[in-house]
């Protein structure tokens, strides 16, 4: 049997990981390639689902799939190749959190009873420019520090993404610093939400001997620490929100403290009828319409960030959504 051939999508936290496998996904489409994808969330609830309809996708919450559930993934690769042999896929594409390190993932892949079915093709690594130098500062947490470096060292092609907004000259300096710390083979390519030559992007990059090699003489090392890019990390999420206006959304979204690097989620909005899905990311609050009627899901607000108060989240969301 043919191998399926993988596409590994990693970044930081709010880098632009799903828009760009939204619109990767809309490439496969318009091509009739027919694929499976594999979603993992830090948190028990899944708020983008609605980005992803009619697509064939495995949900993995409630942990890490390059640690703590690296198990499920297995399990859940297993199952997703059972259910090729009656309903074919041409590709696989799994995102990670936005604390994972993806050669990690490799590895459960590359696992001895998924290495003859699945080829791991790329090892995609999103990476937001407008807040990569301050994330790379010595003011920046080491644990932050280290995970960025292993997103970008694991990578075989980096899309430096949302150069919209930053100005010509700061770029310059991301890619000055980004070119000392990939190899010179690696293929970088610049963009903004995510739009990218998908034939470009999804070439094959990757050799498996570099992965085993990887496998064999990291594996020890990670499973002692890989719980290490996960401390600090904390996510949050609110339920039983009332009706607000977009306004009071934004406004309460952009006074988050610093720690906060990523919002999701969808609410009702006041004199407006249905539910409305948001992106917060880069100080950055987009908010969106479903594309069908909605009314049946719950409003609900996820939060992820570095070191946060969550009493001091709970209780700004308290005086700002509820008290108006």
């Amino acid at each position: 049997m043919q191998k399926i051939p993988v596409y590994i999508i990693s970044g930081f936290l709010g880098s632009g990981k799903t828009t760009l496998l939204t619109y990767i996904l809309e490439y496969c489409k318009s091509k009739k390639i027919k694929p499976a994808v594999v979603l993992n969330e830090l948190g028990s609830v899944n708020v983008e689902t609605h980005l992803f309809e009619n697509e064939n996708v495995f949900e993995l919450l409630n942990g890490c799939i390059c640690c703590t559930i690296q198990d499920d993934l297995r399990t859940t690769l297993t199952t997703l190749l059972d259910s090729h042999i009656k309903n074919p896929i041409d590709v696989v594409f799994i995102e990670g959190t936005g604390v994972a390190n993806p050669l990690e993932i490799v590895e459960a892949v590359a696992s001895p009873s998924l290495v003859h079915s699945l080829d791991v093709q790329s090892i995609i690594s999103v990476i937001d420019v407008s807040t990569y130098l301050e994330d790379q500062s010595i003011f920046t947490s080491k644990t932050v520090r280290d995970l960025l470096k292993n997103q970008i060292t694991g990578a075989t092609v980096v899309v430096l993404n949302k150069v919209d907004l930053i100005k010509e000259k700061q770029l310059k300096k991301v890619q000055d610093k980004l070119s000392k710390a990939i190899d010179a083979d690696t293929s970088v390519i610049n963009t903004s939400y995510g739009r990218v030559n998908v034939e470009e992007l999804l070439q094959k990059r990757a050799k498996m001997t570099v992965f085993s090699h990887y496998r064999d003489h990291e594996h020890d090392h990670h499973h002692q620490h890989h719980h290490e890019h996960h401390k600090g990390i904390k996510t949050i999420t609110i339920q039983d929100i009332p009706p607000v206006s977009r306004k009071q959304l934004k406004k309460w979204l952009t006074s988050l403290p610093e720690g906060i690097v990523r919002g999701k989620g969808y609410v009702l909005l006041k004199d407006e009828q249905g539910m409305y899905p948001f992106q917060y990311s880069s100080k950055q609050v987009h908010i969106s319409r479903f594309s069908r009627n909605k009314s049946m899901e719950e409003p609900c607000i996820v939060l992820i960030g570095r070191d946060v108060d969550i009493h001091h989240i709970q209780n700004s969301y308290t005086y700002q959504l509820l008290s108006k």
